[in-house]
């Protein structure tokens, strides 16, 4: 747990939140994160998961209609790569 003060930022306010707190949170700057208000308080979340775990390759290349790959993992050359 850790404490902040709100302060006015510009037109708005903010919060400061230290290093070791957005590291154990798994934050980085930039993230996009969503707030919402939850029983009186504030719940900070980030917008989208990072990648964690196995991916589902064939769930990610659902769709693809580009080269496909052959056994040994290359496609057969096209356009200028067979110059």
């Amino acid at each position: 747990m850790a404490t902040t003060t709100l302060t006015r930022w510009g037109n708005g306010q903010g919060i400061r939140l230290s290093k070791e707190l957005i590291s154990q949170a798994g934050l980085h700057v930039g993230d996009e994160l969503e707030v919402h208000v939850e029983q009186g308080g504030l719940l900070v979340t980030p917008a989208r998961k990072r990648f964690i775990g196995i991916m589902d390759y064939a769930k990610l290349f659902d769709g693809y209609d580009g080269p496909q790959p052959t056994e040994d993992g290359f496609a057969a050359a096209a356009g200028r790569e067979r110059m």
